[in-house]
């Protein structure tokens, strides 16, 4: 067997046992849409370990991270500290989200901003702008599997191709099997890629300079300038980077169902305790990037700067091992962010229209949506491609503006509907003018956290005017 059959077979090999998995765990079953999109809220500590890891760690973090520390070097490590900030959040604040959401019932975050601001008007913009801000992760999943697939098969197949036949796959389980799908699938997608990115990529600077110092070495002789915060990247960037990521975290519409999917809130508590240690699955990731910096290679996507520095290191075949590993990282997110978007349209826009629509009824919406939503994805992803960081980083900017209500608004009574709607508004009317018509990072600091300053200001000051309404009342007497 020749080097492209083989690296072509172990992606495949892979690829069919992701799709055999995700569809065994839902076949044969009638999901309400508590079980389709939260898996009846009964994923114990281990299923939502791995569930929560794999969805957290995409394409972004095996092919975006390399290519930023091939490209840029030293401001990469943003994602480490922005990891820090929102796992450290996160542990205090998820408890309050599964309560409410076992409390209530809630299956989508927009269905926490009707009942808490009694709103529907509320509901459906913050859907809509989760659905929006969540199309470009979407798109920078399906790009990655689309590299991974391209250089895995030796070039064999082409980038459109194999984002196509990556996207069949995930449409596939998740149509089928829900969120219970996913997590059948996560277990062994995290499992996967953290033994890949220790047991291969952590290995590649050794093999090609003799280990992380002489890597470093060469790279202090021949590109200083990757291992300081240079400009335009430099430090006003990165610490807002990090602010903007670390507060955004566990805003993601996608998070929310596998916080509710807990059975408990003992398996979440432990889940946070223990999921910055998957954090580490980038470090051999940025070493790799590194590592194709100090050969002095010239890669044309940066993005692809990963499975360059495993051609450098070992026979091409292997190319097909860290390609699995790479499409288990994508496939394992964008199955989640499809299905929390398709969540988002069913429960949150069509019962809202169609309030007499049945729970079999909005299951089928919510199939229908995970196709329209991946295909559009797809579409972008062909016509529109961009820096997996750059897509990430969008997102983020986006789904950050609902920071004030998601978290103040579990805690302050004077948090409202009116406040919580102007300071949505006048945070994306300000990131919409920063990145399309104004400076962008002004002053070095990244437009989303421009954005969120504006809409805290806007918050505040209605807070400070307006008072709270009774829906902070009814919402903590009921919980």
């Amino acid at each position: 067997m020749n080097e492209t059959a083989l690296s072509l077979s172990i992606i495949f090999t892979w690829i069919g046992v992701t799709l055999i998995v995700g569809v065994l765990a839902g076949i044969k079953r009638k999901f309400n849409l508590e079980g389709y999109l939260v898996s009846g809220r009964a994923l114990g500590a281990l299923f939502l370990y791995t569930l929560m890891a794999a969805e957290i760690y995409s394409a972004y973090a095996f092919l975006g991270v390399a290519g930023w520390a091939y490209s840029f070097g030293m401001p990469i490590m943003y994602a480490f500290g922005y990891g820090s900030l929102a796992y450290a959040f996160g542990y205090f604040y998820a408890k309050h989200v599964w309560k409410a959401g076992k409390k209530f019932g809630y299956v989508t975050q927009a269905d926490y901003f009707m009942h808490r601001f009694g709103s529907k008007a509320l509901a459906v913009f913050t859907a809509l702008i989760g659905i929006i801000f969540i199309i470009p992760y979407v798109q920078l999943q399906l790009q990655g599997l689309g590299y991974i697939l391209h250089v895995g098969s030796l070039n064999t197949l082409s980038i459109n191709l194999g984002m196509t036949i990556a996207l069949i796959v995930v449409l596939i389980y998740v149509y089928t099997s829900g969120l219970r799908g996913i997590a059948w699938t996560n277990f062994l997608q995290g499992i996967f890629m953290f033994i890949i990115a220790w047991g291969v990529v952590f290995a590649i600077p050794f093999i090609k300079f003799g280990g992380i110092g002489p890597l470093f070495e060469k790279l202090l002789e021949t590109k200083p300038q990757m291992l300081y915060l240079h400009p335009p990247l430099g430090l006003t960037w990165y610490l807002s980077t990090m602010i903007l990521s670390g507060l955004g975290f566990f805003i993601w519409p996608h998070l929310w169902p596998s916080i509710f999917g807990a059975k408990d809130i003992k398996p979440l508590k432990k889940t946070y305790v223990v999921l910055p240690l998957y954090s580490f699955f980038m470090l051999p990731v940025v070493l790799a990037g590194l590592t194709v910096v100090a050969a002095g290679l010239k890669i044309s996507v940066p993005d692809e700067a990963i499975l360059k520095a495993v051609e450098l290191a070992y026979p091409k075949w292997v190319l097909g091992v860290v390609g699995a590993a790479g499409f288990a990282a994508a496939a394992s997110t964008a199955s989640a962010i499809i299905l929390a978007a398709a969540g988002l349209t069913a429960s949150n826009i069509y019962r809202i229209a169609k309030p007499s629509a049945s729970d079999r009824e909005l299951v089928l919406t919510s199939r229908l949506f995970v196709v329209f939503y991946a295909l559009l994805a797809l579409t972008l992803a062909i016509v529109a491609r961009g820096r997996l960081v750059a897509l990430l980083l969008l997102g983020y900017s986006g789904i950050t503006q609902m920071f004030p209500g998601a978290v103040l608004g579990m805690f302050w009574r004077r948090i409202n509907k009116w406040n919580v709607s102007a300071g949505l508004i006048a945070g994306l009317a300000t990131i919409i003018y920063l990145k399309f018509f104004g400076p962008g990072n002004y002053l070095g600091i990244h437009f989303g956290l421009w954005g969120l300053i504006v809409n805290f200001i806007v918050v505040l000051i209605g807070a400070i005017f307006i008072k709270g309404d009774k829906s902070f009342d009814e919402f903590k007497k009921e919980s």
